[in-house]
């Protein structure tokens, strides 16, 4: 690579790095203002860093009313029912439509692979 083209490739990393570094402030402003967790990724370690965001856990009583409504309708609920669903989990603690979503598609996803693997043979000792 000539000097030419190193200095060239110097440029652009300076102007890359000062782009990155006001998308991030521009996204902690956003958030800010949102009350949304923040979350970006870094150039430089190559990942998603998030501050506060928890991964959700349902209550014994969410995941108690989640399994009865699952083996009442045994598939994902539509979006209207998603919502009424949601609602009334949020009653005992808090839950988004999207943790109501996914945690049907993987109860189902854990149902078939349950049906399709035959037992496994206990071991003879």
């Amino acid at each position: 690579m000539t000097e030419e083209q190193m200095e060239v490739l110097r440029k652009q990393i300076c102007v890359y790095s000062t782009i990155c570094e006001q998308l991030v402030e521009m996204h902690k402003a956003i958030t800010a203002h949102q009350h949304l967790p923040s979350l970006y990724c870094d150039p430089l370690i190559g990942h998603k860093i998030s501050s506060g965001r928890q991964r959700w856990t349902p209550t014994p009583l969410q995941l108690h009313i989640l399994e009865r409504l699952f083996e009442q309708g045994h598939s994902t609920p539509t979006k209207h029912n998603i919502k009424h669903i949601t609602l009334q989990l949020a009653h005992h603690a808090p839950i988004t439509e999207t943790n109501v979503y996914n945690w049907f598609q993987n109860r189902r996803a854990r149902s078939k692979r349950k049906h399709q693997l035959p037992p496994s043979p206990s071991p003879k000792y």
